[in-house]
């Protein structure tokens, strides 16, 4: 029985890293060595690094196969003692960043080193390639001038800031094709993404980048009562139309939060006329628009402020009041009977339904004491409840409002109308083909932009609208595009006026989807 070393190397393609060198000792039956097998030889070299660390050398066949595994020592050098005679290529491995001898970025360009039975082969020194650098070049895409207030990064996160002439040096970067993404410090530009940069380990790669720009607005939320900022309020910019807040909108974390001084930034909007939402987190104060003095409850009440491309805009001070409700009975207008469960009452399209109980009664919490209007509609959109405002409008802007209470709730009771069929639209393709697929469509207000009825299915009339100019908006399956009717957004949009509880039928013209 002889003692031997065996399994020295691992197999694995020429590509891939070698994780770690193991060496299994066993003791098997093994035929004498021949006397005519050739001697193995050795490989020496040394690596040359920009930072203290041990290199991780693989050593492959010219055929891609593993040869083994070592890593440098203090000094730099590295040996393969026993390697058998042939040809080899050699990867080098150092923070994250691998290349081949002597300074070759692939397998194939990699130098062959050639090993002779009995004799010790030394490589060229190799020294690493330094990470590869990227320059971003940023310029305003109206005025051409530089931009300094920029981050920019591989990702949305660790992201370096602050450019010098308009140039921002990412460093540090692995070789390879990278996103890099481009956003406004200060929120006077969009943020911008440039696929498809290629890096090199040692060099420098320039990125032209051109920001269109926004508008930012800056404000500090505070308690009325103590003058003390608050944290972790969400503050929205809307405009006068919205349709309804988006879900994810005020994502916990997210950069129109308040900071733990108060202060907040909403960046990166485009020029228009903007109004302000607060929405404290559940606690003590109340949601408000805001307005010049404090905090209102109709949106056509709130401060208008004048959003400028390239201008940053700063609001005085949000001043919150304590939380405030409103409640009250959502019932069947025909039967007079309450609507259980499924009666629901909101205050800002998109922020929340506060629906009824078993007992029909409706509470909506975490407001501000102020006057709202409340629209009241049933949980589900296919039945066939038209929505109302308070005081029975069919809009925000006439719609009755109503004084949310501190102590005791404000009141408003509801009664919902069935309606019959309101709306029947006909869908056809452009070549005049009837379009009998699954479409979504959402029907708004063509005057507030609210959202007053949700449906999607097949050719289905739509119930459940009371008389009210609208504008539809629809979405059919791919490969057809989304779009408004009469129109390319809500303001181009034909209206269509609903009145005397009559059917009003619509042909959608898809566009060619080519």
């Amino acid at each position: 029985m002889n003692g031997g070393n065996v399994g020295r190397f691992r197999k694995t393609s020429a590509g891939g890293v070698v994780a770690a060198a193991v060496a299994l000792v066993m003791t098997i039956s093994a035929s004498p060595a021949h006397a005519d097998d050739p001697a193995p030889g050795a490989v020496t070299g040394r690596v040359v690094t920009e930072a203290p660390g041990a290199v991780t050398v693989n050593l492959f066949t010219t055929g891609g196969a593993s040869a083994g595994q070592v890593r440098t020592g203090t000094d730099g050098s590295y040996t393969f003692p026993a390697v058998p005679p042939g040809t080899y290529k050699i990867q080098y491995g150092f923070l994250g960043r691998f290349q081949w001898s002597h300074q070759k970025l692939g397998f194939s360009a990699a130098d062959v080193v050639a090993v002779t039975s009995g004799q010790s082969t030394t490589v060229v020194e190799e020294t690493m390639l330094l990470p590869g650098v990227v320059e971003v070049v940023a310029t305003d895409a109206v005025s051409g001038a530089p931009v300094d207030a920029i981050c920019a990064g591989t990702s949305e996160f660790g992201q370096q800031c602050g450019a010098t002439g308009g140039v921002l040096r990412l460093t540090n970067l692995a070789a390879g094709p990278h996103t890099i993404q481009v956003r406004s410090s200060d929120g006077l530009h969009a943020r911008a993404q440039v696929a498809g940069v290629y890096v090199v380990l040692g060099q420098a790669t320039r990125v032209e980048v051109s920001l269109a720009p926004t508008t930012a607005i800056s404000t500090t939320v505070v308690d009325r009562a103590s003058g003390q900022p608050v944290s972790d309020v969400c503050v929205l910019a809307l405009p006068m139309v919205f349709h309804e807040v988006d879900d994810e909108a005020c994502q916990w974390g997210g950069d129109n939060r308040t900071d733990e001084h108060g202060r907040v930034t909403i960046g990166e909007l485009p020029a228009a006329e903007y109004t302000l939402l607060a929405v404290p987190e559940f606690g003590e104060h109340g949601v408000q628009w805001v307005g010049r003095r404090g905090g209102v409850g109709r949106q056509h009440n709130a401060l208008k402020i004048q959003g400028q491309a390239g201008v940053a805009n700063t609001v005085p001070a949000v001043k919150l009041d304590p939380m405030a409700s409103i409640t009250g009975v959502i019932r069947d207008a025909a039967t007079g009977e309450p609507i259980l469960g499924n009666g629901c009452a909101s205050v800002v399209p998109g922020l929340g339904r506060y629906c009824t109980d078993f007992d029909g009664v409706y509470t909506i919490p975490n407001l501000g004491p102020y006057d709202w209007p409340v629209q009241f509609s049933y949980y589900y959109p296919h039945e066939p409840y038209a929505s109302i405002w308070s005081g029975g409008a069919t809009d925000r802007r006439q719609a009755t409002p109503v004084r949310a209470g501190t102590d005791v709730p404000g009141q408003a009771d509801a009664a919902l109308a069935k309606t019959g069929t309101r709306l029947e639209i006909r869908a056809t393709t452009a070549d005049g083909q009837p379009y009998n697929r699954w479409l979504a469509v959402r029907v708004y207000n063509a005057r507030t932009g609210d959202l007053i009825k949700e449906f999607s299915g097949q050719n289905t009339p739509i119930d459940g609208i009371a008389d009210q100019p609208v504008r539809i908006w629809y979405v059919p399956e791919s490969p057809w595009a989304a779009g408004w009717y009469g129109g390319t957004d809500f303001a181009s949009a034909k209206s269509v006026r609903l009145e005397g509880g009559a059917t009003k039928q619509i042909k959608l013209v898809l566009p060619d989807p080519a």
